[in-house]
């Protein structure tokens, strides 16, 4: 009988998660590659050159940035400051170039003008009203199954041909 083992390993990958023992250190490092990425492909839309204007620009940053950047908000939000600042660090750099703003403008300045949150804000927000539903609210009684199939059988249909059998059959 041939055996098979598992290997060890410091962190583990589970639904698009890297799950570690030091607070999602490694997820966030990959949300930040990932973004690096995203940014790079894009830039040439975000760049002052650029057609768009600046709420389109926004929105695909809105789009495909941010979104990435706060993925898993909920399971992220418990990490340290510094890996927040890190994710900072990459949104100040997009908000830089869609708003054509010089290094030395600060950080607070580009969040008000462009009315972008800063990101502890934007990844607190949705883990707080998670919590908050999932506190509030009760798992189903599975005792209760007339709920289930009374349900279940009013969406069913009968399936009907639109042939008549002997249609079918030649």
């Amino acid at each position: 009988m041939h055996e098979t083992f598992v290997p060890w390993d410091s962190a583990v990958r589970y639904l698009g998660l890297v799950l570690d023992s030091r607070l999602y250190t490694k997820n966030l490092q990959v949300f930040a590659k990932k973004t690096a990425v995203v940014l790079c492909n894009i830039s040439p839309l975000l760049t002052r050159d650029s057609t768009l204007t600046q709420p389109l620009r926004l929105t695909l940053y809105n789009l495909l940035t941010r979104s990435i950047l706060t993925s898993a908000a909920p399971v992220c939000s418990p990490t340290c400051p510094s890996n927040y600042l890190k994710l900072q660090i990459i949104q100040s750099k997009c908000l830089r170039v869609i708003g054509n703003y010089t290094r030395r403008t600060p950080t607070s300045h580009m969040h008000d003008t462009l009315n972008i949150k800063f990101i502890p804000v934007i990844i607190h927000q949705p883990t707080a009203k998670f919590l908050l539903t999932a506190l509030h609210t009760q798992p189903p009684d599975p005792t209760n199954r007339e709920l289930y199939y009374s349900r279940s059988a009013k969406t069913c249909k009968k399936y009907k041909h639109k042939r008549p059998k002997h249609m079918l059959l030649q």
